[in-house]
């Protein structure tokens, strides 16, 4: 199980150089987290320059300026500690996909708030 310090939310940072998608998927996850986006590598790779406590990623298959998997595994190779909490995605991104590994992840302690994610990614996909 991974643990949190109890006075701040998980953070994920999103990379996907699509503004539609990457709102889609702010308003999905930011009651449950901090969110933060990116739409391009470049610009991932500034944020976990400047805040390494990045808890998880969402990132692109397909990014402007790199492939999704190259960046999440130079991520790892830099050791940052969401590294190794991301999860790849393609369009149509599967919000529910989306959401169960990150409540796994942070809240499988707490089905409420699980099942809070699961409705709000059900209903942003339909």
């Amino acid at each position: 199980m991974f643990s949190l310090d109890a006075a701040r939310l998980p953070i994920v940072l999103v990379v996907d150089p699509v503004l539609a998608s990457r709102h889609t998927m702010w308003r999905l996850l930011s009651r449950s987290f901090g969110v933060l986006e990116a739409a391009d590598a470049r610009r991932a790779r500034d944020w976990l320059t400047y805040r390494p406590n990045i808890d998880a990623l969402v990132v692109q298959m397909e990014l402007p300026d790199a492939q999704g998997s190259e960046l999440v595994k130079s991520f790892a190779t830099a050791q940052l500690a969401g590294a190794s909490r991301a999860i790849l995605v393609v369009r149509p991104v599967d919000l529910r996909t989306v959401v169960t590994r990150l409540a796994g992840w942070f809240f499988s302690r707490d089905a409420t708030r699980a099942e809070v994610l699961w409705r709000e990614a059900d209903r942003l996909s339909s």
